[in-house]
């Protein structure tokens, strides 16, 4: 993953937490309103959004995704949290702690924090926040969910267990976010993008599992991996990271899908 200048700033859940959703109209710089793509009009003030993922969402990728929200909403409105090497059920109450020791990104009204590799220095280790805390806290009207990636790494050859143990852990992480009274009206899950590290088989299980709970658990998918080609070298480095520049066209792909799922 590039390299980048890590800025760190205190998790103070209780102190951002009770103004987070505070209305932007005369507070939002000329900047931030400023489009850029095919981003449309921000949505009323209403509208919060919430979006986690793992290392693609801590890099290039996160960073446009994080540029095209806080555009569209307004930085009042939006919260994005990354950790690296996640995977869903790290972010439930139910799932084991989890401490990323290569790359955090938390973007709120009140927290800018980026720890990533500096100077081929590893980050700060982070421990990645639970989903159920942030649904309670922040009372999304949007969830949108970037994992799935990690799940390959772990595939094995009884993929009916795998199927099993995955898909329960996808309902439970689509309960969580509906846990809240003031539930979210709708959650887009974008999956993995391809790899060449991969093979199409363990591709096809992790998209499969997410498409088949998206049906089970009515929300909506992007599929990634039918807007993205790995070209080893030119995408990136290691078979599954985007560069910047690869990373920024899979970004503006998925925001064209994400203005016409948000009007």
């Amino acid at each position: 993953m590039k390299t980048v200048v890590a800025v760190r700033l205190p998790l103070i859940f209780a102190t951002w937490a009770l103004t987070f959703w505070l209305p932007n109209a005369s507070a939002q710089s000329q900047s931030d309103r400023r489009a850029s793509g095919p981003s449309a009009p921000p949505n009323p003030s209403s509208a919060r959004v919430l979006m986690v993922g793992d290392s693609m969402s801590v890099g290039g990728f996160g960073e446009a995704m994080q540029d095209y929200l806080l555009r569209r909403f307004g930085r009042n409105n939006v919260a994005l949290f990354a950790s690296c090497g996640s995977s869903p059920e790290h972010w439930l109450r139910s799932g084991p702690k989890f401490v990323t020791k290569c790359g955090y990104r938390e973007q709120t009204p009140r927290s800018s924090i980026l720890n990533d590799f500096r100077d081929g220095k590893r980050p700060q280790p982070t421990l990645t926040p639970k989903l159920e805390d942030l649904i309670s806290r922040l009372h999304p009207t949007t969830v949108i969910v970037q994992l799935g990636t990690n799940w390959m790494d772990g595939m094995g050859f009884d993929f009916a267990s795998d199927r099993s143990t995955y898909s329960k852990i996808l309902d439970r992480f689509v309960a969580a976010v509906r846990s809240d009274p003031n539930r979210a009206r709708k959650i887009i899950w974008i999956t993995p993008p391809d790899s060449s590290r991969y093979s199409r088989a363990v591709k096809l299980r992790v998209a499969n599992l997410i498409k088949t709970a998206a049906q089970r658990d009515s929300f909506a998918i992007i599929d990634s991996n039918s807007m993205t080609h790995y070209v080893p070298g030119r995408s990136g480095s290691d078979g599954v990271h985007y560069n910047g520049a690869e990373a920024k066209q899979w970004a503006y792909r998925v925001t064209r899908e994400l203005d016409r799922m948000l009007r």
